[in-house]
């Protein structure tokens, strides 16, 4: 193996290692962006479906994040500064990114069955 081959396999190894699973939830096209700003920005943490399974974070389609339980501003305030157990993403993602994601996981945590009595009180988006 000459070389290059070997800097090319080397390098195309560390690429696909650093890549995690692709999602696995279709969703329709007015939550593609959310789905793929999460995949990008996320996922490393909570998992590629936000299921949080084998990964660092918790899952985040699980009641304990419904609207009733963990705001839209909560989410977002989240996201922001981080907590003692999360990072901040405030360099990683602006107002427009945020909000495509917390549409995307309303809408999953809904796809999954999830609801909670008082969801119609979140935002008025209305993912379902």
């Amino acid at each position: 193996m000459n070389i290059k081959s070997f800097l090319f396999l080397i390098s195309t190894s560390f690429f696909l290692s650093a890549c995690g699973p692709e999602p696995s939830l279709i969703v329709p096209e007015e939550y593609k962006v959310g789905q793929k700003t999460f995949h990008k920005v996320c996922a490393n943490c909570h998992g590629p479906d936000a299921l949080g399974k084998n990964s660092k974070a918790p899952g985040l389609i699980d009641e304990d994040y419904l609207p009733a339980n963990f705001s839209d501003k909560e989410l977002i305030e989240q996201i922001i500064n981080g907590s003692e157990k999360m990072p901040a993403q405030k360099n990683k993602v602006n107002a427009t990114d945020i909000d495509e994601i917390i549409k995307y996981l309303r809408y999953s945590q809904k796809a999954a069955g999830l609801s909670a009595e008082s969801d119609d009180d979140d935002d008025g988006d209305d993912p379902a």
